[in-house]
């Protein structure tokens, strides 16, 4: 292996200790938010404060125009050229446009509250949750905004420190406070918004003291509007429809269902999505690096990387689908409580979708870096088309199992067509040898584990928590003892021990034997 491309892998490594410890922790407390709210509203008011919350994704989505996309790309590739008077004025250019639009978003949705409550969801209350969470896009906007500033400046601590900390502790100390005084949904939507406000000023307050002295006043901007436009324009469509494709299913049982539908279906969908945690807590890290490997025209290193934290995903994935999809019904009962067990067979399938999607997701990432935005935007607008029309046939007459059905299918035709292009740009290779390895491990440790619980009768849910951990335990340990992992895979561990200060010489000598 290459100096290079070890020390890239090793960035991934490093930076994904950070982030990946930082987004589980974030995911969970928003997941726990979540799983409170749930219990607190039950499922009719909690289906009100999800259509706010999907609501606010997608004007967000709108709002950004897809620079967010182009900032972690641009900005590592300026950095690396030591372009910085370009990466000045992408900074100041896509702050500007964003804000702008933003607050015009706000302004129109708060106007069209009223007729989306009347004519389209024809929810009673809804518009007044529709008109709380308008308050929010700006203020989500610059969230997100800076989240992608700190990424592409390698400076992963302050993301975590804005969102993952400030944002999801106040969220969920205005909850606690909203159940301490039994507010209704309303006040729980106002907690919401005063969270991302939290957010913003922190995340402005840490790039104005850490980031932004880097660029000295001396330094003049240079402004390529033109290509941050034409890079963004079909990242923005593609952001719009993707947001629209992961809630076209709920918007649509919420258009033909009653609300409490709404919030047992998302109970389904947050505990299938939440895959998509650990390809997040490797994408937003390894994005910037194979960009500066495009820069360098290391095409070869870039196909290593990808190899490698694909394997990765997967390997932290599987064991999780493998439990949600053995017990649904049980999943929902130990995460949301007996309200939401209608969820069962759509979470079974959901999961199946988003198995597929989170093993396949750094092609999104790889994709953008070989500039085939447009591509991206093509594939997502067809997804959404068909995301759409199964919906708008399987809805109205199978509700909730319809719509599972609907966003799985599209989702992993999508996902296929998105590996298969991005194979024939950069000529990767799967080791198939080690992902059946890795499958066949998991179908061990399962059994081996919940059949022996069964088998002494200790099905209570204190016993079944022990047996999924150790299940999850034994399934890792099979792996490092097999010793089922490839040459980059062993760099990667040896950082792993090094960014954690922790020696482990049984694992070392693992290493060495392979």
């Amino acid at each position: 292996m290459e100096k290079s491309e070890s020390h890239a892998i090793k960035k991934v490594a490093k930076g994904g200790v950070i982030i990946f410890v930082a987004i589980m922790l974030s995911s969970l407390a928003f997941l726990l938010y979540r799983i409170i709210a749930a219990r607190y509203l039950g499922p009719s008011d909690y289906g009100m404060l999800t259509l706010g919350v999907v609501i606010l994704k997608i004007t967000t989505i709108f709002g950004l125009l897809g620079i967010h996309m182009s900032i972690g790309k641009f900005i590592s590739h300026y950095l690396a050229r030591k372009q910085y008077g370009e990466a000045k004025g992408l900074l100041i250019a896509s702050f500007s446009v964003t804000i702008f639009f933003s607050l015009f978003l706000f302004f129109l949705l708060y106007a069209l509250s009223g007729f989306i409550e009347q004519n389209i969801l024809r929810i009673e209350g809804i518009s007044a949750v529709i008109k709380i969470f308008s308050l929010g896009i700006p203020f989500s906007v610059i969230t997100q905004l800076f989240i992608y500033y700190f990424f592409a400046f390698k400076k992963p601590e302050y993301a975590i420190i804005s969102e993952s900390i400030f944002e999801k502790t106040a969220n969920l100390l205005f909850l606690l406070f909203a159940i301490f005084i039994s507010a209704s949904v309303y006040f729980l939507s106002i907690g919401y918004i005063l969270s991302l406000v939290v957010s913003s000023i922190v995340g402005i307050f840490l790039f104005r003291s850490k980031i932004l002295p880097f660029f000295k006043k001396a330094i003049k901007p240079i402004f390529e509007l033109r290509q941050m436009i034409y890079f963004s324009f079909p990242l923005m469509i593609a952001g719009v429809l993707g947001a629209a494709l992961a809630w076209t299913d709920t918007i649509f049982i919420g258009i033909y269902r009653p609300s409490s539908d709404v919030g047992i279906y998302s109970a389904a969908y947050l505990i299938a999505s939440s895959l998509m945690i650990i390809w997040a807590s490797f994408g937003e890290i390894f994005y910037p690096i194979i960009s500066e490997q495009y820069a360098k025209r290391a095409k070869s290193s870039i196909s290593r990387i990808f190899e490698a934290a694909s394997r990765w995903i997967f390997i932290i994935t599987l064991p999780i689908f493998i439990f949600i999809l053995a017990f649904p019904t049980r999943t929902l009962s130990l995460v949301f409580g007996d309200s939401f067990l209608e969820a069962n067979l759509p979470l079974s399938i959901l999961i199946l979708g988003y198995f597929v999607i989170t093993i396949s997701g750094l092609t999104d990432q790889g994709l953008r870096t070989f500039k085939m935005t447009k591509f991206i935007g093509v594939s997502t607008f067809a997804s959404f088309l068909m995301n759409i029309l199964l919906n708008f046939l399987l809805v109205p007459s199978y509700g909730m199992m319809g719509a599972a059905i609907a966003t799985s299918i599209t989702i992993i035709t999508f996902s296929i067509i998105r590996i298969i292009v991005f194979k024939r740009i950069l000529r990767f290779k799967f080791e198939l040898k080690l992902y059946f390895r890795y499958i066949l491990l998991a179908i061990i440790s399962f059994f081996l584990i919940f059949y022996a619980f069964r088998l002494f009768s200790l099905l209570s849910t204190f016993f079944f928590i022990i047996a999924i951990m150790l299940y999850l335990i034994s399934y890792f340990a099979l792996i490092i003892f097999s010793k089922s992992f490839s040459k980059e895979d062993a760099a990667v561990l040896q950082a792993l021990e090094r960014k954690i200060g922790i020696s482990i010489p049984f694992l070392e000598r693992i290493l060495k034997a392979k």
